[in-house]
């Protein structure tokens, strides 16, 4: 049986008081509180423009039947999380909407990007940009398309319903090859693999080290949402050399490493070294000592 939750589910005319309300009490759902920050915020920008386009867009309810009232909808169904939106809409903008959702299911996600990025430097009405606008959000957030239909209610009105999901955000893999001057790096959640060996003296350590240190970053914010945080887990640092630019910023990964292990995580870290090589022993104990984060000693035949 699927497992279900609601976030968030209201019927009723929208406005901007409304909304404020509204985004107010999902941040309380305690299934919005479970999420990832990631997601969170992907599920946040996707709703406040749903609502946006409804307080903008829709029919007022003295234009039509009272009882035809805008609805949104959000529930998590598995590992997505789903958001319906629904509202009347004057008959004679199905077709302006109808080729606005077209465009932006079927661009790609790089040319719709461009788009997007093209249209908030235009100055332009809200009235007449502003959905467009937002369902390309909607696209470039959720990473899927946006499926919708319009149901007749009389010749001047038709009910516009909406629905996109998102999934929930799984942590992305880091892959660096290694280079004469650079470690290789395998950063991988899924496989459970966490290394970093070779040689590092790249030319532009800041540069190199600074997508490590932001991977870090993103896993301890996601071990903290999700269940991978009862895994536990192996990071083996395997240096054959190090400059001493890189080191400074070995040691932040190293103390990132004692971060997690703060959130509750099992984290071993093991240090390998050559065992004729004394320094790189004395300097993994000296790594250990600042981070302050315990180390296994591995030493290699040679």
């Amino acid at each position: 049986m699927a497992e279900t939750g609601k976030l968030l589910e209201y019927t009723g005319q929208v406005d901007y008081k409304i909304i404020d309300q509204l985004l107010k009490k999902l941040k309380k759902s305690q299934e919005f509180i479970n999420l990832d920050k990631t997601t969170g915020k992907r599920i946040y920008a996707i709703l406040v423009e749903c609502l946006e386009n409804i307080a903008k867009h829709s029919v007022k309810k003295s234009a039509v039947d009272i009882k035809i009232q805008p609805t949104i909808f959000v529930r998590k169904l598995n590992d997505k999380i789903v958001i319906k939106a629904s509202n009347p809409v004057a008959i004679d903008k199905t077709g302006e909407l109808i080729r606005r959702l077209n465009q932006v299911n079927y661009l790609k996600e790089k040319v719709l990007g461009t788009l997007y990025e093209n249209k908030i430097n235009k100055v332009s009405d809200q009235e007449g940009n502003g959905a467009g606008l937002g369902f390309m959000v909607m696209k470039l957030k959720s990473g899927n398309k946006i499926t919708y239909k319009f149901t007749r209610i009389d010749n001047d009105y038709t009910y516009f319903e909406l629905k996109i999901s998102v999934n929930e955000y799984l942590m992305r893999k880091l892959i660096i090859n290694q280079t004469a001057n650079s470690p290789k790096v395998i950063l991988d959640p899924d496989k459970k693999i966490f290394e970093i060996s070779g040689e590092s003296r790249p030319p532009d350590v800041p540069v190199f080290y600074d997508e490590i240190l932001r991977w870090m970053d993103d896993y301890t914010q996601h071990i903290t949402k999700t269940h991978d945080s009862r895994d536990p887990v192996e990071f083996n640092l395997d240096f054959e050399y190090f400059n001493s630019s890189s080191a400074k910023y070995i040691l932040d990964f190293c103390k990132q490493l004692a971060h997690v292990r703060s959130k509750g995580k099992e984290v071993t870290v093991r240090w390998h070294y050559e065992d004729d090589d004394m320094d790189m022993l004395e300097v993994g104990r000296e790594m250990s000592r600042m981070a302050k984060v315990p180390f296994q000693y591995i030493r290699k035949d040679i």
